[in-house]
């Protein structure tokens, strides 16, 4: 799943995948470039979906959502080289993989924004963990936050900015997670729309250079036979 959303570019949104316990089968195979085609495969599923009764009992429906449809095709190259190189018994990384998907699952749903930003932290953790080995594996004993904002400066070709990682998250953080801390108490958590978006989408981008160990463009280009 990580593969598909890690995949698309950055000035692309963000695909929010919302996994079903529900097997469905297509009995055929449809050319997803055609809009009927689109239309009737969507409206097959939500039937199936309604009246799927193998769910246990035990085992409340997820809540509702309301799924868009991207109108770039997706880049399977991409997406392919992705899913060849996640490594599935790196527990660290499938950790941060699994968060940051959870993050847009609970961001779909309008009372959950603050709630979407625990996850997106531990999605952010993660990441700073792996960077850590690799510092440490090229000869960094000890390596701080700034030394892994320094790697992802270095890695995409900025000028470092002597930050620690992600640190303009940091206090959001704080205020979020301790309701009384040092920047005062709030009834509401302080967060934007805009903080969410910039760390799911930055945390992307990190991500795709973890797996794949370069920088690549994913809308440079698209693979129009395939969406």
């Amino acid at each position: 799943m990580a593969s598909l959303a890690l995949a698309i570019g950055v000035d692309r949104g963000f695909m929010a995948q919302y996994p079903n316990e529900t097997s469905i089968r297509l009995d055929s195979r449809l050319p997803l470039n055609v809009t009927d085609n689109v239309a009737d495969i969507e409206a097959h599923l939500r039937r199936e979906l309604v009246e799927d009764n193998s769910r246990p009992r035990a085992s409340p429906p997820l809540p509702p959502c309301q799924y868009n449809h991207f109108h770039w095709p997706l880049p399977v190259d991409v997406h392919r080289n992705i899913f060849d190189n996640i490594d599935d018994q790196d527990h660290l990384l499938i950790r941060g993989l699994a968060t940051w998907l959870k993050s847009s699952m609970l961001y779909t749903h309008p009372s959950f924004g603050e709630e979407a930003n625990y996850p997106l932290w531990i999605s952010l953790d993660a990441s700073l963990a792996i960077i850590f080995d690799a510092l440490r594996a090229a000869g960094n004993a000890n390596p701080s936050a700034v030394d892994a904002q320094n790697f992802v400066h270095d890695a995409f070709g900025e000028n470092r900015s002597g930050l620690k990682y992600f640190e303009e998250f940091y206090e959001d953080r704080i205020m979020t997670m301790h309701p009384l801390n040092r920047f005062g108490t709030f009834v509401f958590a302080p967060l934007g729309h805009d903080d969410f978006y910039w760390l799911h989408n930055g945390l992307r981008d990190v991500y795709r250079f973890i797996i794949l160990g370069e920088v690549i463009d994913p809308q440079a280009n698209y693979d129009t036979d395939e969406l």
